[in-house]
């Protein structure tokens, strides 16, 4: 069948996260204009509490993301998207809006995902796919990385497998 659907994946296939526990603080409010704000990891349920977010005046508002899975430590391909956020708002804390960031990466796509196994469920964010029969995904075939690693990197592993199945 042409086109022949290929997919590389940036994250692990043996089902092994990434480390970062469900429902901690990834980012939290330390300057005057942001204290009180606290961006966590998606938690477990039913834990639905993804942060509380104050910005300059003195309203805390919570955010609440339940039926989401908790992503945030899936195997899958990373993203330092809180240390991004936290090095913008810590250059700005003569101005008051300093953080800490005891969490930096988080999942960005999980392994299951990325190589359309599977919905998202918390019950399959897990479940390893290394070996899985190809007709279990909608690709025609895939590959994982050895560990996650950042989203969009091509190792020399994934160049290799996907010189080896692009067909002439």
């Amino acid at each position: 069948m042409r086109p022949r659907l290929l997919g590389l994946a940036d994250g692990s296939g043996d089902g092994t996260g990434n480390g970062a526990e469900p429902g901690v603080t990834a980012v939290l409010g330390t300057g005057p204009r942001v204290a009180g704000t606290d961006l966590r990891t998606q938690p477990v349920a039913p834990d639905t509490l993804a942060g509380k977010l104050r910005f300059v005046d003195e309203a805390v508002a919570e955010v609440q993301a339940p039926g989401v899975p908790p992503v945030d430590g899936a195997p899958g391909g990373t993203l330092n998207g809180f240390k991004v956020l936290s090095d913008v708002l810590n250059s700005l804390a003569l101005l008051g809006f300093g953080v800490d960031n005891p969490v930096e990466d988080h999942c960005f796509v999980p392994s299951a995902s990325a190589v359309s196994i599977r919905d998202v469920t918390a019950d399959t964010l897990h479940v390893p796919v290394n070996g899985l029969p190809a007709e279990e995904s909608d690709f025609h075939d895939f590959t994982l990385a050895e560990r996650n690693g950042p989203h969009t990197v091509i190792t020399e592993a994934h160049a290799r497998w996907l010189l080896d199945h692009i067909t002439y």
